[in-house]
């Protein structure tokens, strides 16, 4: 985040309707909602406007026991930290469900952080249970705000509320600086928010062993060597058959938007286990979507004392995963090796980012089109290209016509006429000329303009 913005943080225990409000203070649903308790994990940010003022807005995951989530000391940890970047916490009860011993626990803490406190008594649908909202002032923290987060009834007195105590600032937030987005993404439990934990050297999202601990797609601003960039942690996606609930479904979908909205994709693979089928269909969704790919060899630390293991490993990912056209693949770990051994350093992380860093300059290279046509005319020279429907291919030009990804246009005497196996011939030499390894590299094949080719035949 940037700037000196205002920060409000929502806080309660779980299935209160936390993310709810959190998507109807910001208008956009991006914290995913479930009816049931546990949802939320990581603190996840947003930007809210209100009668011309603005403030961030950070949900939390609700403190307290869930019925199946078990990550008491992880997400105690988020909201401590979320509490204590706050200028101002909304504190969400459930008027409906009455106060409960956890709701006295941590309103007890809340008085003790030193806050100004805002209590929200959500789930008041009607005027009678906005009269039961009323008990909530016991809590010791002020008179309860009675609203309705899904339906918006109340939230305008609670913005006037969290504008009047927050300061004053001329500028709206932005959460995230301009930089290049870096989305790490991968099956379940491969260890992408431990290595990127690892890259902050901060606990920033959420780790726990099991599968599917991270629920949203998280940006976190980053600054490496001077330049900034976006770490978006990702939801593990699965098979499509193996996503039941509809939260599971709409994690993977947010995870889908995150590839879609990067620059460069890291794959995550567990290297204990090896390229698998999903990893190659998650690496290829990425492809397809024009985004360039480095491929992380995570928990290298559990095959690398195995030499034949690891060899194995490492060769396996460069055959499963050719159709990247050689991307840069870093065998990583968050053990660290040597003198970084106790320290978080890890192994290879800075060079995951090196080789982003990398891959991101060939996504966006600009090849002048005076080299372009050299490097065909060589192309031509070594290999005619086949003849089409009995006529002879001549290829007369070509440019370059946008980044990210290459796309290549040349011109010919016909339009496609080029057979895919020639298209993939000139790919590899517009490859190896310029280093585009690990990026999608696309080549259209036009015919020459013959309208223009007969007004100046005309003129003669």
């Amino acid at each position: 985040m940037t700037g000196a913005a205002p920060l409000v943080a929502i806080v309660g225990r779980p299935n209160v309707g936390k993310s709810t409000l959190f998507n109807r203070l910001i208008g956009a649903r991006r914290a995913i909602v479930e009816d049931r308790p546990g949802v939320t994990r990581d603190r996840l940010y947003g930007v809210a406007e209100w009668t011309g003022r603005h403030f961030l807005v950070v949900d939390t995951a609700g403190l307290g026991p869930t019925e199946d989530v078990d990550l008491p000391g992880h997400v105690a940890e988020q909201v401590e930290i979320a509490v204590a970047e706050a200028d101002l916490v909304v504190y969400v009860v459930d008027a409906r469900a009455g106060l409960s011993g956890t709701d006295y626990e941590l309103a007890a803490r809340l008085r003790a952080s030193g806050k100004p406190v805002l209590v929200a008594a959500n789930k008041a649908d009607g005027p009678k249970i906005e009269g039961e909202a009323l008990v909530a002032a016991e809590l010791g923290l002020g008179d309860a705000l009675p609203i309705s987060a899904a339906h918006g009834r109340g939230v305008g007195e609670l913005c006037d509320a969290i504008v009047d105590l927050l300061p004053v600032v001329e500028a709206a937030p932005t959460l995230v600086p301009d930089g290049m987005r870096i989305a790490f993404v991968g099956r379940p439990n491969v260890g992408k928010s431990t290595l990127i934990n690892t890259l902050l050297r901060e606990p920033r999202v959420v780790v726990d062993d099991r599968p599917g601990t991270t629920h949203d797609a998280v940006d976190l601003a980053f600054t490496f060597r001077g330049r900034p960039m976006v770490l978006v942690d990702t939801a593990g996606l699965r098979r499509r058959r193996q996503v039941a609930r509809a939260m599971e479904k709409l994690a993977a979908i947010k995870s889908i938007r995150a590839i879609e909205r990067s620059d460069v994709v890291v794959l995550v693979v567990d290297a204990g286990e090896g390229v698998t089928d999903q990893d190659q269909r998650i690496a290829n969704m990425a492809f397809e979507r024009g985004k360039g790919v480095v491929v992380a060899l995570h928990k290298w630390d559990t095959v690398r004392s195995n030499g034949k293991l690891a060899a194995e490993r490492a060769r396996s990912a460069e055959q499963k995963l050719a159709f990247l056209e050689r991307p840069r693949i870093v065998k990583t770990s968050v053990v660290g090796e040597g003198r970084d051994r106790g320290e978080g350093r890890g192994r290879n992380l800075e060079a995951v980012l090196e080789a982003c860093q990398i891959t991101y300059g060939a996504l966006c290279r600009r090849v002048r089109t005076a080299d372009l046509n050299r490097e065909l005319e060589a192309a031509v020279a070594a290999m005619t290209p086949p003849s089409h429907r009995n006529r002879r291919v001549k290829l007369l030009y070509a440019t370059q016509a946008d980044t990210k990804p290459p796309l290549v246009v040349v011109t010919a005497n016909m339009g496609r006429c080029l057979s895919p196996a020639y298209e993939r011939y000139l790919l590899r030499r517009f490859r190896k000329r310029w280093n585009l390894w690990g990026v999608p590299v696309r080549l259209v094949v036009r015919a020459r303009d013959r309208t223009n080719r007969e007004r100046r035949a005309g003129r003669r």
